[in-house]
């Protein structure tokens, strides 16, 4: 199956946490999370439109002022999405500064933050206000969309504090065979966006279409429409599963999280020698997140996060780390 991301490992795997994503039917640009992000040029920053935040630690959030720096003369909207005190962590970066000669700009910055109860806070700070937080509230709401055909689910761990994983999952893809159009002699035209419409939402197959075709107008049903025509392509999400404590209730969860995703990035902190400090900073093992990605059954898996006590032990680590798995990291 054809890899439809591109993903930029920005730092190494011992350095800080950030990956910048990219999608051939998505637009615009992801990121998740933003440690230090100096091996991005600002056409690749700008090239972004939301970034997912698993937790405030500086190693995953003070690149953050970066953004800003970036963004600041542009007329973009970026969103953010964080977990429980997010918007309180947005102010107190904007309030580092002061702004009172940037009336006149047009970049905003739209922040969610994501309560375990479901309830999603929203703040929206624009330049052109000095960034007073205009504040707002999402409710029942267990995905985002991301335009483009894309959306993002989310799910809580413990780290000691609330840490968020994120699922970015594209549509199911509808493509057309063209060379079929003609043997039938259907005409292009707003019917086949419908039908696709109508085919993504599993509608009923019996729905008749009026088709253009070189005969006049012709109503065919979506399900003959869809025998004839169609080839689906399975979706590719991906999924980010970054700080988390090594107990059984993560385990289960991560696994039931990840289930099925093309890509699970997610982090292995420590050999399992060192379970005793896992355990006391909160972080998973090699071996954790190996038997995550088996048991959710994910096709490819890229592990980061290490720790830079064993830099000196590289071979030691990288031998554990691809051991049964070698073949689906990506």
């Amino acid at each position: 199956m054809k890899n439809n991301y591109f993903i930029k490992k920005v730092n190494s795997p011992f350095e800080d946490t950030c990956f910048f994503i990219r999608n051939i039917y998505k637009k615009k640009a992801l990121l998740l999370d933003c440690g230090r992000i100096g091996n991005l040029n600002n056409t690749e920053l700008l090239s972004i439109s939301d970034i997912f935040i698993s937790h405030t630690h500086i190693d995953h959030f003070y690149g953050f002022d970066r953004i800003l720096r970036t963004f600041l003369r542009s007329e973009k909207t970026i969103k953010v999405y964080g977990p429980l005190g997010f918007l309180k962590n947005i102010e107190g970066k904007l309030a580092g500064y002061t702004w009172n000669l940037v009336e006149n700009y047009n970049f905003a910055i739209q922040a969610f933050e994501i309560l375990e109860d479901g309830r999603i806070l929203t703040a929206q700070y624009k330049a052109s206000n000095t960034f007073r937080p205009e504040y707002g509230e999402l409710k029942n709401t267990d995905k985002i969309d991301l335009d483009d055909g894309f959306f993002m689910c989310f799910e809580y761990f413990d780290h000691a504090i609330p840490s968020m994983a994120f699922r970015i999952k594209e549509m199911m893809h509808v493509n057309i065979k063209k060379d079929v159009l003609e043997k039938y002699g259907y005409i292009p035209g707003p019917w086949l966006t419908d039908l696709k419409s109508h085919l993504r939402a599993n509608k009923d197959l019996s729905y008749l279409f009026d088709v253009e075709t070189t005969d006049g107008i012709k109503k065919i049903s979506a399900g003959t429409l869809k025998d004839r025509l169609v080839i689906f392509k399975e979706p590719q999400d991906i999924t980010f599963i970054s700080d988390f404590a090594p107990t059984f209730d993560n385990y289960k969860r991560a696994i039931n999280f990840a289930k099925g995703s093309f890509v699970l990035l997610i982090e292995s902190m420590f050999l399992k020698d060192d379970i005793l400090h896992a355990i006391d900073k909160k972080h998973s093992t090699i071996d954790i997140s190996k038997n995550i990605f088996i048991e959710s059954k994910s096709k490819f898996v890229h592990f980061f996060h290490f720790s830079s006590k064993y830099e000196k032990r590289k071979n030691l680590f990288f031998q554990r780390l691809y051991e049964d798995v070698e073949n689906q990291i990506i």
